[in-house]
């Protein structure tokens, strides 16, 4: 999300850091721990929006929002084998989890298959005139949907607030979305909270794709002869359209559904409304199930890294300067080469900076070729949502003057590192919240991309799509002269990391800057 560059709206203030002892008001806290007010007792828990004073004695607290608003919907998808539908199951989840806080289950018929009956079924098991194969199919239908019903009963029995199931089959027949709907609209709100998500492909490429990517991993086939494989497979597919009757308005006009032709060439959307079925469109409207490169960089080191200070918008270093100019020729001969593209797109290849200078500068070096059709090539896009995570009244200080000025405030961020907030600035948790839209953006697209940033920021995007928790994101790795090569598949995402500046090289480059040498940075990431 492109912001204003404005700093967010500062929390209470706390008074002049060089002046007042956070020691005093750390008593004051434990002074008031049993005293009672009108807001109930006032403890000494951690709290790391805004400090406990005498003036404050409920302070604000950050918590967790639900995209859900503590309703409990149903995603039901629709669609042919290899039209994408696990894809898209696990990506609603991991996006509702990451980035709203929603519990979010994927349920799906063909692992419950897998389980109780084992995998490595020929493709005349799933034969509609294959009564045997029939009857034990829609045992799994039914035993999925058992347990998906059952979790949904532990959000009223621990009284959680929302959650999102997902039930991942074909759901290819209207007798079958019919059954659906009478098993779930009792336990539901309305009829509004069940959606059905269907994805339809009519693109051959596509499909080929989808089948060789995804299908040979499964394990259905595991140690089977690729060609046998694939042709076991479309089979398979043969048998589901037989009876394939796809979402209609004629048929479906009371129900809430949202229909995907090619990866989000087309979407078709009926009575949809709400908070949560809105970010679920937006989601949709941005997946495909086609492989692209995603380049993450930090940039390059700056004159406040070498002096380790947090934050701030200073320029490069003499290291950082080298780290630029290798990642120029990294750009060159890698990103632009078409031969390493899974895509084969490379020349509409895409540059995402923050707007900060040390960014601008780490991507100074990065040829901008116009092409035929008039498109620049790494034309540099800049966003407000990829600058660092704000420090607020610590920015351009170094974490030894912080624990010596406010020892309570680090303590408060090396407990809880996620949420915690500097005064006057920002948390990991509101980074996520702003960087969600880019991301969105970074699935949207079909050709290479690279983005230059920040390590609170990297740090995010690299989380969000490697499918980690969020709670693992202030703790990653990203370090300074590398290239991480992100490859996004249906079930997992590619990872391959390289070092661009050895230890040796940047040694080439040390000098003195406002009496610190270069070579004695902490290597320790601060942000």
């Amino acid at each position: 999300m492109e912001t204003n560059g404005e700093a967010p709206m500062p929390r209470a203030a706390t008074g002049d850091l060089k002046s007042r002892s956070y020691r005093d008001v750390n008593a004051k806290r434990k002074k008031k721990h049993n005293r009672q007010n009108s807001y109930g007792p006032i403890t000494t828990k951690t709290d790391v929006q805004t400090p406990l004073t005498d003036y404050n004695p409920a302070p604000h607290h950050q918590h967790k929002a639900f995209a859900s608003n503590g309703d409990v919907y149903v995603i039901v998808m629709v669609g042919l084998p290899a039209r994408g539908k696990t894809y898209i199951s696990h990506k609603i989840r991991h996006y509702f989890e990451f980035f709203h806080s929603t519990p979010t289950r994927v349920f799906n018929s063909g692992q419950t298959r897998r389980k109780l009956i084992g995998p490595k079924q020929a493709h005349n098991f799933f034969d509609p005139e294959n009564k045997t194969g029939f009857k034990l199919r829609t045992q799994m239908a039914e035993k999925t949907m058992e347990n998906m019903i059952e979790w949904i009963g532990e959000y009223k029995k621990n009284r959680v607030l929302g959650r999102i199931a997902i039930y991942d089959a074909s759901n290819t027949t209207r007798k079958r979305r019919k059954w659906i709907q009478e098993k779930l609209t009792p336990i539901l709100q309305s009829h509004r909270h069940l959606i059905f998500v269907e994805s339809i492909c009519n693109d051959p490429a596509i499909i080929e794709s989808n089948i060789k990517s995804v299908k040979l991993n499964m394990p259905d086939y595991q140690g089977f002869d690729a060609n046998a494989a694939i042709q076991d497979f479309k089979k398979r597919i043969e048998h589901y359209e037989k009876i394939y009757e796809p979402l209609d308005n004629a048929y479906d006009d009371k129900m809430s559904w949202i229909k995907l032709v090619n990866g989000g060439d087309a979407l078709t959307m009926n009575r949809i409304k709400g908070n949560l079925p809105g970010h679920l469109v937006t989601l949709l409207m941005n997946l495909h199930t086609l492989p692209r490169e995603i380049y993450l960089s930090r940039h390059g080191k700056s004159l406040y890294n070498v002096q380790n200070r947090i934050g701030g918008d200073s320029g490069l270093s003499k290291r950082g300067e080298a780290y630029a100019k290798k990642l120029a020729t990294y750009v060159e001969e890698i990103v632009l080469n078409g031969e390493e593209s899974v895509a084969n797109n490379a020349s509409k290849a895409r540059l995402y900076m923050s707007t900060m200078l040390r960014s601008r500068q780490t991507t100074s070096f990065i040829k901008h070729n116009v092409q035929k059709d008039g498109w620049v090539t790494m034309r540099p896009r800049r966003f407000a949502a990829l600058d660092e995570i704000y420090a607020g009244k610590f920015d351009g200080m170094s974490p030894e003057e912080i624990k010596r000025v406010a020892p309570e405030e680090s303590k408060m961020r090396e407990k809880d590192k996620l949420n915690y907030r500097y005064p006057r600035g920002e948390s990991y948790a509101d980074a996520i919240e702003r960087v969600q839209l880019v991301a969105l953006q970074l699935e949207r697209h079909r050709d290479p991309v690279l983005v230059v940033a920040h390590n609170g920021i990297l740090r995010i995007l690299y989380a969000y799509f490697m499918g980690l928790s969020r709670e693992k994101v202030p703790h990653l790795q990203i370090p300074f002269n590398t290239v991480i090569k992100l490859t996004p598949r249906v079930y997992h995402c590619e990872e391959n990391r390289e070092l661009l500046l050895t230890k040796a090289e940047e040694e080439k480059y040390a000098d003195v800057v406002d009496g610190s040498t270069e070579g004695k940075e902490d290597p320790k990431d601060k942000n």
